[in-house]
């Protein structure tokens, strides 16, 4: 049965990848040596694909420098092993201007490498494509060269990490006798009509999932719709924001406005867009779970595909009744409270860790900082997690200061703060391997003095120690952990004043009891 989850996924690779990169010195060079490159037919190819390409042949040393920037931008980067190029004068201490460098092989291709992944989180798929035949040793060269810039995994003539894949491949040489002596490297021979649809293969196993498709169609759809963005954001709009700005107390808040402004107009797009996954969780299913007995909690149930299909499409409100309808089977009230926190079971498939994957989505729902490290320190508002320590003990708050009270400070200002504890209601994923409760008790609530400094009117964290640190008018040190989002953060705020509001009567307990 064809994977249709998986053809799904790369028609939306397809359609994202958009430019790819080779540079390989012989392009532009009349070459009858193993390493020849048709920079014409390689063009022709591509843009048969539907893909940019853009081949460069470097010159000099000097020219690698100029790469890095190009190399970030490529969806796809192709690079040529040995590059034999030129010394700039700078680089000898003859005269001969024209001299070949006197490279180790692969030096120049493996800091283009480390320059590319070391400086970026960007997925980036990289392509060794080379007439050498060593392509073991060039492997292992690779995989000792970037081994400490992440947690990469060494194969079969490829390397590869969450988010980084390189694929050492050899041109083809039209022989029978290509390889002949090492017969296990005769599949990583590959004709250039192959690389558009090995870019594709490649490209789509690194994001061949639900909310990796959903956010690679978001992205499409945002560089097909520029157009209608810029029409939204346009310079005739350039007084009226100044004008905005110029009339603000703290005139920084106005760039905040843009980004959220940004924001809900990307958001727009996309409901706009009208992206349907329905398939897409159907197909899924049917491709990477296998029927088995499952054991929730001590709860049995045999995970058939048209069960959680069933599941999953189901109109009902209460996880019991879905299953019901799903399976024709009931489950019992407490048999419904043992599963409901073990449903990610039903789900589970080969490799994936659920316990991550339930805390990476509860951190991707609760945190405002889903990208780190920030660009700019924090500063204190409405959300903002901090943690004190003392005598090797940590303590954490919740600051649930309102927003419009957390700027245009001009002296010394009280915040206000819950305590962070182990149990309670709503809980909140602080870090990977901390879940605490907001202690909403009104006499849980701690007050710390802060007064901004050098004439700011916000009171923003100072990196001290590689850490954003706030510190306190009285010279105490809290650590900024995370902010949370906004409606998460005034969830827990609106809770606290819902305790403020009960009332406490002493009234007839046979008329307080007549009304349960």
């Amino acid at each position: 049965m064809a994977d249709i989850f998986l053809e799904q996924s790369k028609q939306i690779a397809n359609n994202f990848i958009q430019n790819i990169v080779f540079i390989d010195d012989k392009a532009y060079q009349s070459d009858s040596t193993n390493n020849s490159f048709d920079t014409l037919g390689v063009s022709k190819i591509f843009a048969e694909a539907g893909k940019i390409c853009a081949v460069y042949a470097p010159e000099s040393v000097s020219d690698i420098t100029f790469y890095d920037t190009i190399l970030k931008k490529a969806d796809a980067v192709i690079l040529d092993w040995r590059l034999d190029i030129r010394c700039n004068n700078d680089d000898v201490t003859d005269s001969e201007a024209d001299a070949e460098c006197d490279e180790p092989r692969g030096e120049f291709t493996l800091e283009l490498i480390s320059n590319l992944i070391s400086q970026t989180d960007m997925l980036k798929l990289i392509i060794i494509y080379t007439g050498e035949t060593n392509l073991f040793d060039i492997t292992d060269s690779i995989y000792q060269k970037i081994k400490n810039y992440g947690t990469f995994e060494k194969m079969d003539c490829t390397i590869q990490s969450a988010n980084v894949r390189i694929l050492i491949r050899a041109k083809s040489q039209n022989s029978e006798n290509q390889f002949a002596h090492v017969p296990e490297l005769k599949d990583k021979i590959v004709e250039v009509q192959q690389l558009p649809a090995i870019i594709i293969d490649e490209f789509t196993d690194m994001t061949n999932g639900l909310l990796s498709n959903f956010a690679l169609v978001s992205i499409s759809a945002i560089r097909n719709n520029t157009s209608r963005i810029l029409s939204v954001f346009s310079p005739k709009l350039d007084p009226a924001y100044l004008s905005h700005k110029v009339l603000l107390e703290n005139t920084s808040e106005s760039k905040q406005l843009l980004i959220k402004l940004f924001g809900e107009a990307i958001s727009d797009l996309l409901e706009a867009t009208n992206i349907d996954t329905k398939d897409w969780v159907n197909n899924w299913i049917d491709h990477r779970i296998e029927e088995e007995k499952i054991n929730m909690n001590g709860v049995i149930v045999e995970r058939s595909k048209e069960l959680l299909k069933k599941m999953i499409n189901s109109e009902q409100s209460r996880l019991k009744n879905k299953y019901l309808e799903a399976s024709g089977k009931e489950l019992s009230n407490k048999e419904e409270e043992k599963i409901q926190t073990h449903i990610i079971k039903l789900f589970a498939y080969s490799g994936i860790d659920i316990e991550k994957s339930n805390i990476d989505f509860a951190i991707l729902t609760h945190h405002k900082n889903i990208f780190q490290p920030a660009i700019e320190p924090p500063i204190l508002t409405l959300g903002t997690i901090i943690k004190f320590s003392k005598d090797e003990k940590d303590k954490y708050y919740i600051c649930i200061q309102q927003r419009c009270d957390s700027v245009r400070i001009k002296e010394e200002r009280r915040f206000l703060f819950l305590p962070l504890e182990e149990k309670g209601e709503y809980p909140l994923i602080v870090n990977s391997t901390l879940k605490l409760f907001p202690n909403k008790s009104s006499f849980a609530l701690k007050t710390i003095k802060f007064k901004p400094q050098n004439g700011s009117a916000i009171i923003q964290a100072s990196i001290i120690d590689g850490k954003y640190i706030f510190k306190s008018s009285y010279g105490e040190t809290y650590e900024w952990v995370v902010d949370l989002k906004e409606m998460q953060a005034q969830r827990i705020l609106n809770s606290y004043c819902a305790q403020l509001s009960r009332v406490g009567l002493n009234e007839s307990e046979w008329l307080r009891l007549m009304a349960k």
